[in-house]
Formats: C-alpha cells, structure tokens, sequence
C-alpha cells in the first residue's frame, strides 16, 4: 500500500511540474499561479502546498526541471556528433529552437526581477550549464587555438540564445524566433571549427 502511495503521490507532483511549466513556457511565471496550475493539472490546489510548500518553491522545481531537460537535450545531441565547437553550437541553438525553451527566457525575467529563491535556483543551475558548455570546449579544442576562452564563448553562447528567446518575448508580433535561432548558428557554425580534426599531440 504505501509503494502504491508513494506512486500515486509521484505522479501528483509529477503533474503539477509539468503543469506550471507549460504555463510559465507561454506566460512566465505570473501564468503559473496555483489556481492556474491546478486547473491545468486537474488536482486541488492545496497539493501545490503539500508537495513544494509554496508557489515559489513549485516554480523551483520547474527551473530545475527545465534545465534537466535542456542538459539531457544537449547531451544526446553532442553523443551523436563528431566532437567540436561547432558541434556545441549545433546542439545549443537546436535546443533554443525548440518551443519549450522560451521557459529560460520566460524565467529569466522572474530570476532577475527580484530576490527569490527562484532567483537563486535559476542562477545556481545557469552557472552549471555554462560551466558544461566551457568545459565541453576545453575538452574538444585543446591547445589548438580553435577557441581562444572556451568561458567567454560558453557566456557568448548562451547569452545570444537567451538574447533572442527574451526579445520574442518582448515582442511576438516582430521577432521570427525560428529566423534569428537560424542565423545566429550560421554565425557560429562560420566563426568555430564543426569538429576537432586532430588531437593536440598529432599536430605538426
């Protein structure tokens, strides 16, 4: 009985995550209210308390979430390709592409805005993925000179994905995501190398 429980009760907090992050992906965090996302969900707004205390702390469980998501993206996309800056490239503005990723923009202004838990949870797991992105370039492009600061190209990276979710919020109506998504990787599938042709120690 209480594995089934403990099942049941998964699932809840499963639904309610999934919930207000399809609300805050559309409408940022004021859109996930605990009315929202209990309407949405189809569960009482008093398991919103039950299982992360707060609004707050549901919205936590939704950034981390999403960065879970965005890391698990990134991963399987890097796997399938031959190592290389420009393969980072690819896979971040192939996740940025993707509808759900207007939630990083979306939250954003929530992080920024104030100081929050929220705030700090998104700042906590921004750090970590950067860090990935800087050190998956140390790690393909060692010594050769292809990326000449692996952490300001991982902060250049991300900030020109973030740049362009946060203006479509801004301005729906005007900004074709899709088209700018696209030339920004142009830009940097022109300025890195697609993959690490040689090891350092087989250079001439």
């Amino acid at each position: 009985m209480a594995g089934r429980q403990q099942e049941i009760s998964e699932e809840t907090r499963r639904r309610l995550v999934e919930a207000a992050f399809e609300l805050a992906a559309d409408g940022g965090a004021a859109a996930a209210s605990i009315q929202a996302v209990a309407t949405r969900s189809g569960i009482s707004r008093g398991s919103v308390a039950w299982h992360f205390g707060s609004k707050d702390g549901l919205l936590v469980a939704v950034v981390e979430e999403a960065f879970r998501r965005g890391t698990e993206f990134l991963r399987a996309r890097l796997a399938e390709a031959p190592p290389g800056a420009g393969a980072l490239a690819a896979a971040n503005f192939a996740l940025m592409s993707r509808p759900e990723a207007r939630i990083y923009a979306t939250l954003l202004l929530e992080a920024v805005s104030r100081e929050s838990v929220v705030g700090r949870a998104y700042a906590a797991q921004y750090v970590a993925l950067r860090r990935m992105y800087a050190d998956y370039l140390r790690e393909v492009a060692p010594s050769s000179g292809d990326v000449l600061d692996p952490d300001a190209v991982a902060v250049a990276m991300l900030g020109s994905s973030l740049g362009i979710n946060l203006q479509h919020r801004l301005d729906p109506d005007a900004v074709d995501r899709p088209a700018a998504v696209g030339a920004m990787e142009t830009i940097y599938a022109r300025a890195l190398p697609p993959a690490d042709r040689e090891g350092p120690t087989d250079r001439k």
